[in-house]
């Protein structure tokens, strides 16, 4: 048996998706799926249990593709990789990675292989490592911005993953956070990060005066824009207020970034999580910080939003032939 034939299982369970990935031996994603939470209409998120009960009725239904995948090509399983809570922090927990944890179990235990557990942070860095080609850097700035966090990372390579310290991010509520509030104010469905983006983009007018915010020191206050664009959103179209949005994300990523990379010397930015996979910001933000000779790096949507990619490259870096 080939190395294309022997591959990595890797699994995440998060507050939005149910996410399962294969790597082969010679590090190619051979599997990729997921499948995105429900969200009721005009709500702006879900309860932990109702999280918890859809990735069970989820894993039915990627399992059953994945074993006809697996079928398909003759793959044998080495090991199962599984985010087992958010960060990599004793206190770090939340219920819905016990689904993915004990059905990564489950699955070892099918297959007589390891198991292996990493955090959804992690994941969230190798997979867009892996979608950058930047699986070489071995320090550098990581940002996580997703629908409940914004944090800036000091993040070095370890011995199974990732090692990091928080050194920046919001001290409030996270972009994420806001820019969903404001979609699913607009009328848009929860996640609504990829609407924003798309009227961002479409927006021809220039925002005449941007949208207050706080940094200091890499950290970032931004409860107080959520009015301010409340009280925007009775002047403007939902275009200009998007844009309005995303350049105060920018404004002060951009302030909090030339802080923190100053202070530790690093020159090399990797954009991790759903909200880096904004083709407004990535593009935006990547011009300021070169002004500054800070390189950023982002990555497609498959690998910066909600997947398992990272957990499958995570056990593979950690497989022992």
């Amino acid at each position: 048996m080939t190395e294309n034939n022997r591959i990595i299982i890797g699994i995440d369970t998060s507050c939005y998706t149910t996410s399962i990935a294969a790597i082969t031996l010679n590090r190619e994603i051979v599997f990729n799926e997921k499948i995105m939470l429900n969200v009721k209409n005009g709500e702006r998120g879900l309860r932990q249990s109702d999280a918890v009960f859809q990735h069970i009725k989820n894993f039915g239904d990627i399992s059953e593709r994945l074993k006809k995948h697996i079928h398909k090509k003759g793959y044998k399983v080495e090991m199962i990789c599984a985010s087992a809570k958010p960060r990599d922090v004793e206190e770090s927990y939340m219920p819905v990675f016990e689904v993915g944890k004990n059905f990564a179990k489950t699955m070892a235990a099918i297959f007589d292989c390891e198991m292996l557990e990493t955090t959804h942070q992690e994941n969230h860095i190798a997979a867009s490592l892996y979608g950058c080609d930047k699986e070489d850097l071995e320090r550098f700035i990581s940002v996580h911005m997703s629908g409940g966090t914004m944090e800036i990372l000091l993040t070095e390579k370890g011995d199974k993953g990732y090692k990091t310290e928080i050194v920046g991010g919001t001290k409030d509520i996270s972009f994420g956070q806001l820019i969903d509030r404001v979609g699913v104010k607009m009328g848009y469905d929860f996640p609504a990060g990829k609407y924003v983006d798309e009227n961002a983009l479409l927006c021809k007018e220039e925002v005449a005066s941007g949208l207050k915010t706080s940094v200091k020191d890499g950290y970032m206050n931004i409860s107080g824009l959520e009015n301010q664009v409340y009280k925007l959103m009775e002047e403007k179209d939902k275009y200009y207020v998007s844009k309005a949005v995303m350049n105060a994300a920018i404004k002060s990523l951009d302030k909090a970034l030339r802080f923190v990379c100053d202070k530790y010397n690093i020159e090399d930015v990797v954009f991790v999580g759903g909200v880096a996979s904004s083709k407004y910001i990535s593009e935006k933000l990547s011009k300021k910080l070169q002004r500054n000779n800070i390189n950023s790096f982002f990555t497609d949507g498959a690998y910066s939003s909600d997947n398992a990619c990272g957990c499958a490259i995570i056990g593979l870096d950690n497989f022992v032939i």
